[in-house]
């Protein structure tokens, strides 16, 4: 964002000039201090209060000049002061532009009604922006989302309560990125990026010179403020004050610009660090069933960032901690390589199709849990409760063709439509981002190489067909002799999993799930599916009429020998 960028730029000129700024007045306050006796002391400092307010083209008054006062001092302090108060109402103006801005994007990203409060929201996003330009100043590549993914977790952690108790999840965290440990991330960094933004939000704001609410960090000191208090003070005969009083600001000004340097210096500790974590997900290596120390620290990472109880929860076994880190280097390696071929480079949201066998549990959840991130504008899922789905459904899902109007059903145990068929039949898909109610556990398996379908889709995957513009097909299959890797696992895990990786890439998807959800041997619970949806009697499966659309003859009969049809 072009705003960040001004603003980041404008702060790094004005800690430069701050800096002047302090040695400069104590130089002053030394020859002031040094005016002789019987000097006309007051006109002195009118001298450099009219001085500083003038051009610098304009030389001293004479009574300065006798006073002992010498021009460079005052041209000097005059060139900084100007570009002190320039400098200030720039940082302001572009920190308005940069709300304002972060506040249209949000709305776009997260609706009307964004996750959690909006001002924090704002802010969350503000500094994400902030550490992305200061990453970019520096040539460092790490994708906003990242950035913001790590802020949300551990700055503005109490707005996706969840997860981890915070102290334990810094601790996770201050492992994984290699910080020195302590009961709140915040210590070991020194200072929260929060009190960071506002710090920059006092520069250039007036304040009467000597306000302590201000003048403490000397960010909001008025360099004009400062040299006419001093005048007052020296007309008052209050010379010895006068100058210790410019003396105390020189160090306050000098004070606030270290601090703001060092939570930049902070910030950019925390980009580099995050560098090197995108760094660990990407060159992961080959599948494994157990984790060497880098995979460790991956995990530590996903364990403390994360806010979702339902996930946390499921990585607490070391088997499935196993199991995610494998899922991570399929979807780094099916999905990380499509990017680089999408029609759409970065930027704009995709299409994601899980296609793999599927069944619903008798462990509810909120249908929420499957939107986990922004990065996930929603899932959909086609079949209403305890339906399978056919190769037609599949295809329709996997093309983007699918419609609610060419849907139908069938059963080969039940003859009576009106037995099987759901009533009422919604006129819509499934949308977890839409719905309030909970949901039945999904759980999906892999297509293993015992099955027919594992070498249509190897070869189809071997041929690089899984992406249609701007529509990716990630086939949960088995890669080639990793069987022992991958089992059994929930969609929120998959949907997580993806979330991850887009995360890195800076991207966002709306995932959609072909797979049979049939309840299996799970209990029967009509009335919590047909609250949230619908759903159908045993052995129902869900068609599409294909309406004589050209297909992908490859495509189709990889999914037909997974789901069959009529």
């Amino acid at each position: 964002m072009e705003a960040a960028k001004l603003l980041c730029d404008s702060l790094f000129r004005w800690l430069e000039n701050r800096e002047e700024c302090a040695g400069e007045l104590s130089k002053l306050t030394q020859e002031l201090e040094n005016v002789p006796q019987g000097s006309n002391i007051f006109q002195a400092f009118r001298a450099v209060l009219s001085r500083s307010a003038a051009s610098a083209s304009v030389s001293p008054t004479p009574t300065a000049t006798e006073a002992g006062v010498s021009s460079s001092a005052f041209n000097k302090a005059s060139e900084l002061i100007k570009e002190d108060e320039k400098v200030g109402t720039s940082i302001q103006k572009l920190l308005r532009d940069l709300k304002v801005r972060c506040g249209e994007d949000l709305k776009v990203r997260c609706g009307e009604a964004p996750l959690g409060a909006h001002a924090d929201e704002l802010d969350c996003e503000v500094t994400s922006q902030l550490m992305w330009a200061l990453a970019r100043r520096s040539k460092t590549p790490v994708p906003l989302d990242f950035l913001r993914g790590f802020n949300r977790a551990t700055f503005f952690r109490h707005m996706t309560p969840g997860g981890l108790a915070p102290a334990e999840a810094s601790d996770f965290i201050c492992k994984a990125l290699g910080l020195d440990r302590s009961p709140e991330i915040t210590s070991s960094l020194k200072v929260s990026a929060k009190e960071m933004v506002k710090n920059i939000e006092l520069i250039g704001i007036k304040a009467e010179a000597g306000s302590k609410a201000l003048g403490a960090t000397g960010l909001g000191i008025s360099l004009y403020d400062l040299i006419g208090e001093c005048e007052k003070m020296v007309k008052g005969n209050r010379v010895t004050e006068a100058s210790k009083f410019l003396q105390d600001s020189s160090r306050q000004i000098l004070e606030g610009q270290q601090k703001l340097k060092e939570q930049l210096d902070a910030m950019h500790e925390i980009i580099q660090k995050l560098v090197q974590m995108k760094n660990l997900i990407q060159n992961l290596g080959g599948y494994s069933l157990s984790m060497n120390e880098d995979e460790q620290r991956i995990m530590a990472y996903i364990m403390g960032t994360c806010t979702d109880n339902t996930v946390v929860s499921w990585l607490q076994e070391l088997t499935h901690q196993n199991e995610f880190v494998n899922l991570l280097r399929f979807f780094r390696e099916n999905l990380g390589r499509i990017f680089l071929d999408l029609t759409n480079p970065s930027g704009d949201d995709i299409d994601i199709v899980f296609v793999a066998h599927g069944r619903i549990v008798d462990l509810f959840m909120p249908a929420g849990g499957l939107v986990p991130t922004p990065n996930i504008r929603d899932t959909v899922i086609y079949s209403p409760w305890n339906c399978a789905i056919d190769s037609n459904t599949a295809f329709g899902i996997a093309q983007g063709f699918i419609r609610v109007t060419n849907r139908e059903f069938y059963n080969n145990m039940v003859g009576n439509i009106a037995q099987f068929e759901p009533n009422p039949l919604p006129d819509h898909w499934n949308s977890m981002r839409g719905s309030l109610h909970n949901i039945p556990g999904i759980l999906l398996s892999p297509v293993t190489q015992e099955e027919r379908a594992w070498d249509f889709f190897h070869q189809f995957w071997t041929n690089r067909g899984m992406e249609i513009e701007d529509r990716v097909i990630i086939p949960y299959v088995v890669p080639q002799d990793e069987v022992n890797a991958f089992r059994e696992i929930p969609l929120y895990m998959f949907i997580f999993v993806t979330s991850c990786i887009l995360s890195i890439h800076d991207r966002t998807a709306t995932v959609h799930l072909a797979a049979c959800l049939g309840r299996g041997g799970s209990p029967a619970r009509p009335e919590e599916w047909r609250t949230q949806y619908a759903y159908t009697s045993d052995g129902t499966v869900m068609t599409v009429n294909m309406d004589d659309r050209d297909m992908d003859t490859e495509l189709f009969r990889a999914l037909r020998s997974l789901f069959g049809g009529r």
